[in-house]
């Protein structure tokens, strides 16, 4: 919270109170530090968690033999590398949009201070992720908790409970079918070998109908934001593109375009980090390593053709679900019957009963556990 309102130097603060908030400005806080990115916080967790994405991928694309090889110090100091490199691009984007206050220093140095600030916070909140990883509780989500809440609290002061009741509405129920989805397990029975007892039948891989939870929704703020970036530094070196201007005009969520590649987006991270973060492939070799199998299928081909397209179909499903609840809102804000800055009222409704719900079960992992320290 103290990063988020320790001003860039030379930002003129005033020029923004008179922006528009919108739901641009919402999806870039909920990763990002604040609203309007000109705090020391500024790029927030989002340079930190598109590193560890980036390493995800990269250790799933790996073969068993380089996964042993690699040490966590040595994938701890690539994912700082990466971060620290998106944090660069990302500062150095951002610049080109802030507001400075008349100074007598060159509007360069003023950009390049504010770009080393952007740096150092991201690396602060970097550290305090990874920390926060080994001794506390919940990883990353804690920073990403605070943004969300700080940014509903003061979005929601600013309104009457009859103009913010549709969306409040669209949240609730958004946020009960996640955690309905969350609580919720698939079970597909599993034949282990080594298991003859009265407990046999209970051998099972679940799934859940959201198999991966609300991180999709999470990272495509991130990834929305990367197409912007793109299109940002190709206007620096054409300026005059018309056709690069439209495209920045319309890739926002004020725009049924911008709209349309946001939805796209989760779905397709939705079904991406579902088969990297699950490996159907994976769970299939190690069930025909075992001598196990799925009950009524052969190991093998079959069963890794099996797991991959329940998880599709779970996939599919889920991506249904959250585009429906989040189409609505911002269709509704696009025809102007709620205001733009309430329109992603589901996406936070979702993220906090995802971010609620393991936060919820690892508190209660370690309760658990300590009330077994007399015996052990």
């Amino acid at each position: 919270m103290a990063g988020r309102n320790l001003l860039l130097y030379g930002v003129d603060s005033a020029a923004y109170q008179l922006e528009e908030l919108n739901s641009q400005n919402i999806v870039n806080s909920m990763i990002s530090g604040d609203r309007y990115q000109y705090t020391l916080f500024a790029l927030g967790i989002m340079p930190y968690i598109t590193a560890n994405l980036i390493m995800w991928v990269f250790t799933a694309l790996q073969g068993d033999e380089a996964k042993a090889r690699s040490s966590p110090y040595r994938t701890q100091r690539i994912t700082f590398a990466i971060m620290l490199l998106l944090a660069v691009c990302f500062a150095i984007s951002r610049t080109e949009g802030l507001i400075f206050k008349e100074s007598g220093l060159p509007l360069d140095v003023l950009r390049t201070i504010a770009a080393v600030e952007m740096i150092a916070g991201a690396v602060i909140v970097y550290h305090m992720a990874t920390s926060n990883k080994k001794h506390g509780i919940g990883a990353q989500m804690p920073i990403i908790l605070v943004n969300i809440l700080d940014n509903l609290i003061s979005t929601v002061r600013k309104y009457t409970w009859e103009e913010f009741s549709r969306p409040l509405v669209l949240c609730s129920v958004m946020a009960v079918v996640i955690l309905i989805m969350e609580i919720r397990i698939i079970r597909i029975p599993v034949q282990r070998v080594s298991i003859h007892n009265e407990f046999a039948d209970k051998s099972f891989i679940a799934f859940k109908p959201n198999p991966i939870g609300v991180m999709p929704v999470m990272f495509a703020a991130a990834f929305f934001m990367l197409p912007q970036l793109f299109i940002r530094l190709l206007l620096r070196m054409d300026e005059n593109n018309r056709t690069l201007q439209n495209i920045s005009g319309r890739l926002n969520l004020n725009d049924g375009v911008g709209v349309a590649v946001y939805l796209g987006i989760i779905v397709i991270l939705n079904i991406l980090f579902s088969f990297i973060m699950l490996m159907p492939g994976e769970m299939a070799k190690q069930l025909q390593k075992g001598g196990d199998s799925i009950v009524g299928i052969y190991a093998g081909k079959k069963t890794k053709r099996y797991l991959r397209m329940k998880l599709l179909k779970l996939c599919i499903f889920s991506s249904c679900i959250l585009c429906l609840m989040m189409g609505i809102s911002l269709r509704l804000s696009l025809m102007g019957v709620i205001s733009s800055d309430l329109a992603l009222f589901p996406a936070t409704g979702s993220i906090l009963a995802g971010i609620g719900c393991p936060l919820y079960r690892e508190v209660k992992s370690y309760r658990k556990f300590d009330s077994y320290t007399f015996f052990i």
